[in-house]
């Protein structure tokens, strides 16, 4: 089991390797200028990962709904690209992505289970 495991995250990180060279330019930089908001947003408890790859508010707290929202819009054109490129549906990329999230993610941060009830790490 942890050899598909193992398979699963590396081809996922390679999926994400390749995406993010056809990303470079746009995508990448606006992520990685948005993550520490996102992080702040995360420790909060205001955001957490969906069961689904995108990120969702887990409180009635909407804080920074621009910066979510954008994340998400990337993740989905990422994802969309992905699923192109692996010729499978972008829903079987984002329950990839999610399972991959939750089993690398960040304990104390909330995660979306397949009930769709927040969980924390």
């Amino acid at each position: 089991m942890k050899s598909v495991k193992f398979i699963f995250v590396m081809t996922l990180t390679l999926s994400v390797v390749v995406c993010s060279a056809a990303f470079a330019g746009g995508i990448k930089q606006r992520m990685t200028q948005r993550l520490p908001q996102i992080v702040a947003l995360k420790n909060r408890g205001i955001v957490g990962e969906t069961n689904t790859g995108y990120l969702g508010f887990v409180t009635a707290k909407k804080e920074e709904q621009d910066v979510v929202a954008a994340e998400n819009k990337d993740r989905k054109a990422i994802y969309n690209h992905i699923a192109k490129q692996q010729n499978v549906s972008i829903q079987l990329v984002e329950k990839r992505r999610a399972a991959a999230l939750f089993s690398s993610g960040t304990k104390g941060y909330y995660y979306q289970n397949q009930a769709g009830e927040w969980v924390r790490k």
